[in-house]
């Protein structure tokens, strides 16, 4: 555990939705998808300008980056069933550092147009959805990474094991694919992605993964959502830590491996990523309630 404290004024956010406490997390299949073209971005009058620049701003400063597709939200609900219902289009990265990541003037100008020519301020920002795991070790441990300087926003502050789920390994990359089998494809990718993200970065192998559980979802101070979810790994926090100094795939993205105990995770002095705190938000209740045994 880190005992020092780390100072940062923290971002804003705003929850867009928390599962119904009673059920613990969200299994998958209470997860609806309405997965179609019909959700994309709005095209604006600036975006070749706004995209172009912003672009060649992130490629000069960090070569890494790469222009891959992206699930867009368009809404998160429940239903009168406590169903999460995801009505997700396609976006990409480009888009969204063109549009989300904007100098804040030009992106309330970008809302202001969405109000104006679609009724819906979020109608021209790409919104790419994330996720971000409460990683949770057998001796109750949550795992936190400090993500390094190489990482395009938030170096510095410490978050769960997080990232995109990806259109590619879904299959609907392109947009062509759609109805039940694309969507039951983008579903299992929303869940697969929180796994395979989390053994990236800390090369926990994922049989030793719990079926993630949703327990909610985000969006920070420039829109962009999140979907948070609860993974358990069979492993204690040496365990986890032997992994870590193996040098996961994708250890660039961190410089640090920390433990902080569940009970005291309120308490947490560790400068964090606004989704972090929105996740750490969802599961303290549930902690609190008592989590039900991995299956």
């Amino acid at each position: 555990m880190a005992t020092s404290s780390e100072v940062a004024v923290p971002e804003p956010y705003t929850m867009l939705l928390r599962c119904p406490l009673v059920k613990a997390g969200t299994p998958e299949e209470s997860l609806h998808v309405d997965y179609g073209r019909q959700h994309d971005r709005k095209r604006h009058h600036d975006d070749e300008k706004n995209l172009g620049v912003a672009w060649l701003a992130a490629t000069e400063k960090n070569p890494r980056i790469f222009d891959g597709s992206k699930f867009r939200l368009h809404r998160i609900a429940l239903d009168a069933h406590d169903r999460v219902v995801l009505e997700l289009g396609l976006t990409g990265y480009r888009e969204y550092l063109g549009t989300n990541r904007l100098p804040t003037e030009a992106l309330r100008q970008l809302e202001a147009d969405g109000q104006a020519d679609h009724a819906n301020p979020r109608a021209h920002l790409s919104d790419a959805l994330g996720c971000e795991t409460v990683l949770l070790t057998a001796d109750d441990q949550v795992v936190l990474l400090r993500r390094s300087s190489s990482v395009a926003t938030h170096g510095g502050l410490h978050n769960g094991p997080s990232g995109h789920p990806e259109p590619s390994r879904a299959g609907v990359e392109g947009g062509g694919a759609q109805g039940a089998a694309a969507a039951a494809a983008v579903v299992r990718e929303l869940y697969d992605s929180v796994l395979q993200e989390t053994h990236e970065e800390t090369a926990v192998p994922r049989d030793a993964l719990s079926e993630p559980q949703l327990i909610g979802c985000m969006a920070d101070g420039v829109g962009k959502p999140d979907l948070l979810f609860l993974t358990r790994t069979t492993l204690d926090a040496d365990g986890v830590r032997a992994c870590y100094s193996q040098g996961p795939e994708e250890g660039w993205e961190s410089d640090r491996l920390v433990f902080w105990p569940a009970q005291t995770l309120t308490e947490c002095t560790l400068a964090l990523t606004p989704v972090t705190r929105a996740a750490i938000a969802c599961f303290v209740p549930l902690r609190d309630r008592g989590l039900p045994a991995v299956s």
